[in-house]
């Protein structure tokens, strides 16, 4: 009989937590803020009895098996193990691994990948937030770059985690898409007003995994954080082209940026 009503044991108790271990101070990059949530429920520091604490040993425990090698490789014993509480306790909690796994993917993309999604206009221009927001979501995917392997993984094997992602670019494609409306020079049809958010958010989705996941530029450029600002400059220029048919001002670019000279932002009226 799994511990289905473990205080704490869902996304609202882990915001909770991630408001816990944000009270610090120090700003939480994305990718550790779950982390930083999980911690914070195992050191009871939102009033946890033991059972929740338990449960959130085990989470942390498979966050790091799946941080260090693949989906494949997790089995209860190796939970369990890192966790370093009973083999037997596992079941108290979840039924299988794949319910832990799912557990922990719904929670991570509620803590650390939902609040990449825009929410309005934090910087003087456009692309500068965007930049802002693509710096933070690569250096997520550059320091969990195995977690987001088996994330993308099960997503493509199992319908219920794939909803999860869903649901998430949904959202993400909508505020796109009324982000292009909303400072659109001209009227644009109500099918690429969709549209639009849905392919600029799945080409991001797309160039991170072939970079981070798939290693098309090698082994050692996604480890390098070096790389992060050039990666996120291009997949801010990239956007904003798509969303607004227009460049941004080049004076935003980057001194030693390579779109220097490429730039071409839309003529003022």
């Amino acid at each position: 009989m799994t511990d289905r009503n473990a205080p704490n044991a869902s996304p609202a108790g882990i915001s909770s937590g991630r408001s816990q271990a944000a009270s610090a101070g120090a700003h939480l990059a994305l990718g550790d803020r779950y982390v930083a949530a999980l911690n914070a429920q195992i050191k009871g520091a939102g009033g946890e009895g033991k059972s929740a604490r338990t449960r959130a040993k085990l989470k942390r425990a498979a966050f790091d098996c799946l941080t260090e090698s693949d989906l494949a490789s997790l089995t209860i014993g190796s939970v369990t193990g890192k966790a370093k509480v009973a083999a037997g306790t596992f079941y108290l909690h979840f039924d299988s691994i794949r319910d832990l796994v799912l557990e922990v993917f719904s929670e991570f993309a509620a803590v650390d990948i939902a609040p990449a999604i825009p929410e309005g206009d934090e910087f003087v221009d456009l692309f500068s937030q965007m930049k802002a927001t693509f710096i933070e979501i690569v250096g997520a995917f550059r320091r969990r770059r195995m977690f987001f392997r088996s994330l993308f993984q099960m997503k493509r094997q199992d319908a219920e985690a794939n909803a999860v992602w869903l649901r998430l670019t949904a959202q993400w494609a909508e505020i796109l898409s009324a982000i292009a409306r909303d400072h659109a020079k001209q009227p644009v049809p109500s099918a690429f007003d969709r549209f639009i958010g849905h392919a600029t958010s799945a080409f991001a989705d797309e160039i991170m995994t072939r970079i981070y996941v798939d290693e098309i530029f090698g082994a050692a450029f996604p480890d390098d954080p070096r790389n992060d600002e050039h990666v996120a400059e291009l997949l801010a220029f990239t956007r904003h082209r798509m969303l607004f048919g227009s460049d941004p001002d080049p004076k935003l670019l980057t001194a030693n940026s390579p779109l220097n000279g490429f730039s071409y932002p839309a003529k003022r009226s």
